[in-house]
């Protein structure tokens, strides 16, 4: 699904990832998912901690794709985001 993969691409992002695009993604993605997901995503993607935001939209990412699994809504084709190692400070 398309959303998803525009929710991946904004998880990927180094800085903050609350775009249009992101928005226009958890809007599609309504009635799929509990918006409670959506929300955390995109609090998350808002974050000016750039740990905490990685953690947080990947961790809303991972259980946005469980909700549409568990509902139905998508094949099991679609992986999981693994988190990224980032080196302390």
């Amino acid at each position: 699904m398309r959303a998803l993969d525009v929710l991946r691409e904004a998880a990927a992002m180094k800085d903050q990832a609350r775009t249009r695009g992101g928005a226009l993604a958890l809007w599609v993605l309504r009635g799929h998912c509990p918006d409670e997901w959506l929300v955390a995503f995109w609090d998350a993607a808002g974050s000016d901690h750039e740990i905490g935001r990685s953690q947080g939209m990947h961790a809303a990412y991972n259980g946005i794709v469980r909700q549409m699994r568990t509902r139905g809504g998508l094949l099991q084709t679609a992986a999981p985001l693994q988190s990224v190692a980032v080196d302390p400070i």
